[in-house]
């Protein structure tokens, strides 16, 4: 319904303020429906109800904030969101330089973020609006992938408050859930040793190297018979020409969670364990990598490996769960907290701390005590004391 014209001693003043002609003031009608006398001084009255009006009613009240606003803002604050996010994403993986999958995730939800803030202004965004974007997309998720989703989000904002585009990260201030305990069961040495002594050779390669090792399947799926050098992203061997003090070699290893810190580079001299695992790997099969077999059909690669012979870590993981279940090892366990592969890793820091050996350097852990660092093609590798745990 049209509004009705206003008489012509208030058509000049700003929305809702009205000459009061009885009493001789200008009385202003606030969003609430209650009105107010703002005196009889009219330049007064017309300066509070125009900066009301700017503040509380900036939807209908023309001013150089809100015309900037409808431009873009100055640094292109006031555009919706969804329109810096392809350029934030740019600088973000040029910055950090994610793995694959991690990339593969990034992306993803970028494309959430897009949809969700295709129409909020980047510096009206609020803690609100993070709330709702994960009510949206992450409701039913796990404890673990919303705080994840909230990290991004976080990611996305400092770039955006780096650009000028927004006061402070709304992001920073939510608050993350609470993770629950570990519920998974450790893996004894007795289980591990009748998983080992029934696995597939290759398998039981891969048990063996991460026992040793203290690493992951990730790391030990990608373990070389040999490299000229040490350098990043490769794990391998570099071997002595002669053995020198019962030392073979030195086994690199880049490992790829920490891959930024200065710990995630380890080198692990190779002794007769070692080495005797490595001998014992070796058969009819070409192939560079010390965990290896033929696949059994041709199926599509995984993105985690670069050679037909090299075993993926997630096919690793499930024929580790799938020999403990055949052998009915932890079956009385509900299936989430029988012990995995990666378990392997905490059972290897047991037995060396027994054997009073410092784990956490050759875990990668950036906070290990007394390691030695020496320098290699401007790369800084931690060298971790020769140790070995005994499973003949």
């Amino acid at each position: 319904m049209a509004s009705r014209p206003r008489r012509r001693e208030n058509r000049h003043l700003p929305d809702c303020l009205y000459f009061d002609r009885t009493l001789r003031i200008y009385r202003f009608t606030l969003v609430t429906g209650k009105r107010k006398s703002l005196g009889s001084d009219r330049a007064m009255a017309i300066a509070i109800a125009r900066e009301y009006n700017n503040r509380m009613r900036p939807e209908s009240t023309v001013s150089i904030d809100s015309l900037i606003r409808e431009s873009g803002g100055i640094q292109g604050e006031a555009l919706p969101f969804g329109e810096h996010v392809d350029h934030i994403m740019e600088r973000a993986i040029k910055d950090e330089q994610p793995s694959e999958n991690t990339l593969a995730d990034w992306l993803n939800d970028a494309i959430r973020v897009k949809e969700f803030f295709a129409d909020i202004p980047t510096c009206d965004i609020e803690l609100e609006h993070v709330n709702a974007y994960i009510k949206e997309y992450h409701v039913n998720s796990s404890a673990n992938v919303q705080n994840r989703k909230i990290s991004f989000l976080k990611k996305l904002f400092s770039y955006a408050v780096d650009e000028s585009l927004m006061l402070d990260n709304p992001a920073a201030r939510k608050k993350m859930r609470r993770i629950d305990e570990k519920r998974r069961q450790r893996l004894s040495f007795d289980n591990f040793m009748s998983i080992r002594n029934a696995a597939a050779p290759w398998l039981k390669t891969a048990m063996d190297l991460a026992l040793q090792t203290t690493h992951a399947r990730l790391e030990v799926s990608r373990i070389r018979y040999s490299i000229k050098e040490p350098k990043n992203g490769v794990c391998g061997c570099v071997w002595l020409e002669q053995p020198e003090n019962g030392i073979y070699g030195t086994l690199y290893i880049h490992r790829q969670k920490v891959q930024k810190k200065e710990a995630s580079h380890v080198a692990i001299p190779i002794g007769e364990e070692l080495k005797r695992i490595i001998d014992d790997s070796q058969d009819n099969v070409a192939s560079p990598y010390v965990v290896h077999r033929i696949p059994e059909r041709n199926v599509k690669r995984s993105k985690e490996v670069s050679h037909p012979t090299q075993v993926a870590p997630d096919y690793l993981s499930r024929a580790f769960s799938a020999l403990r279940d055949e052998l009915g090892i932890t079956n009385h366990l509900p299936l989430e907290e029988r012990p995995t592969f990666h378990e392997i890793r905490a059972l290897a820091a047991h037995l060396f701390n027994n054997q009073g050996i410092d784990p956490q350097a050759r875990m990668a852990h950036s906070d290990a005590k007394s390691t030695k660092i020496y320098t290699s093609n401007h790369i800084d590798w931690v060298i971790v004391p020769h140790g070995e745990i005994k499973t003949g």
